[in-house]
């Protein structure tokens, strides 16, 4: 026969179930059971069942039962996900709201007889375990640190403020953790082809790290960022061939590192030299050349006037040492106009010229030109080419702009642990991603 029942508060049932009940008298003698000695047949017809029964829900949803209890909708055990659980008794949490009010609820609690464990309902999404705070009340502080650089007491005191909470601010530090990984991919661009590589140090507590970027120079957004240990060639070549697939690799620029040029040909790309890290190695070459010959002057000056009082003879070598330096920038101005060339014919050109006029060139500029810079010189042109003209840069400036945005030199010794930096650097590029994506829907 069929006897009707209210049904619980769940809403993928109907409002009445019916149980089937069946009344027979047992008229039939059983036989005694026996004890199987071998139980490999029973556990093989089991194990199905237990592959089924152990699944977790893919959409996991709650009811309010009779007693006022959040439950779900389909009770399972969180440790081995059975569900075969069954309820036993109530547990009670304080929760706290975006508008900083809070509300006791009652949460049903399980036992699973599968693993022996316990648990209780949870608020997924909602609320993490352990944690009186809505995760969309902690998720404000991770927007405001993408915009600012707000300390964790400062945001502490914003919380008081604007909503009438009070929270700690190690809770607002570990809601800044969105991430446990020291290596990030960009799966929201389609990859350019045209890239910029650099690497940041970062000091931390055990040792300074490096911080590997990856950087489309199209799309003006990061490809790929890894914090790591070690600047290697080694890691430079596995970082980049892990982020990016052969057929997206056309042309890419980085600084003037020894080892740079090899590993990228090997990657496949069209390696173009950063012309501002060129420009800071003349620099710096004019720079030790002029202090050698200010000592020279001095030296060859004292040997023909012993009595040379030290004030006339540092006004000398100061005269001598400006004279010098400005005929050096007259012909450093003439090599980094070469840069300036409109196309890459002219550029070549343009070469041609200066290796014409080159015995008319100072010694340090000579020789630069003659050693370090015609045996390579297309390496810093590519971005003239037709094909990469308008894609790929001069300068890797473009890199070194997103690294000061996400993690500028001031902040730097703020962190003190890797993830602790990482995710700093992971919520400010969240920033900078919203700040592209806004300027292209304009």
């Amino acid at each position: 026969m069929y006897k009707a029942k209210k049904t619980s508060p769940i809403n993928n049932l109907e409002s009445i179930q019916y149980i089937f009940c069946v009344e027979y008298e047992n008229t039939v003698e059983r036989e005694p059971r026996t004890q199987m000695k071998d139980l490999s047949i029973q556990m093989e017809l089991m194990e199905p069942f237990y592959k089924v029964k152990r699944e977790k829900p893919l959409n996991i949803s709650l009811d309010v039962d009779e007693n006022g209890a959040f439950s779900y909708s389909d009770p399972f055990c969180k440790h081995c996900h059975s569900h075969k659980v069954t309820k036993h008794g109530y547990n009670t949490r304080d929760l706290i709201n975006e508008n900083g009010e809070h509300v006791i609820v009652k949460v049903q609690r399980y036992y699973c007889p599968v693993c022996g464990k316990y648990s209780q309902t949870e608020f997924n999404g909602e609320y993490e375990n352990y944690c009186n705070f809505s995760n969309e009340t902690k998720e404000r502080s991770i927007k405001v640190r993408e915009i600012s650089w707000y300390p964790f007491r400062k945001l502490k005191e914003l919380y008081q403020f604007f909503c009438g909470i009070e929270i700690s601010h190690e809770t607002v530090r570990k809601a800044q953790i969105v991430t446990n990984s020291l290596y990030y991919l960009n799966k929201e661009i389609q990859p350019s082809g045209f890239y910029g590589y650099d690497v940041q140090w970062e000091p931390l507590d055990d040792g300074f790290h490096y911080r590997h970027l990856l950087f489309d120079l199209v799309n003006n957004a990061p490809v790929a960022e890894l914090l790591a240990p070690d600047e290697e060639l080694k890691t430079t070549y596995d970082f980049i061939n892990k982020s990016l697939k052969p057929i997206d690799r056309k042309a890419i620029v980085t600084d003037l590192k020894p080892g740079y040029d090899s590993v990228m040909q090997k990657l496949g790309f069209k390696h173009q030299h950063c012309t501002y890290h060129l420009r800071l190695a003349v620099n710096e070459r004019i720079r030790k050349h002029l202090k050698e010959k200010d000592l020279e002057f001095r030296v060859n000056e004292l040997k023909e006037n012993e009595t040379i009082s030290k004030s006339k003879l540092d006004e000398m070598i100061e005269t001598k040492i400006e004279e010098l330096k400005s005929e050096i920038n007259i012909y450093k101005q003439l090599i980094f106009e070469l840069f300036n060339q409109q196309t890459y014919n002219k550029a070549l050109n343009y070469v041609n010229m200066l290796k014409q006029e080159l015995n008319n060139f100072p010694e340090i500029l000579k020789n630069f030109l003659e050693k370090d810079f015609f045996p390579e010189y297309k390496k810093y042109l590519w971005f003239l080419k037709k094909e990469y003209k308008g894609k790929l840069t001069r300068t890797d400036n473009d890199s070194e702009m997103y690294f000061h945005a996400t993690l500028p030199k001031s902040e730097k010794k703020r962190f003190r642990t890797e993830q602790g930096i990482f995710n700093q650097i992971f919520n400010r590029k969240n920033g900078w991603m919203k700040k592209i994506k806004s300027q292209l829907t304009k």
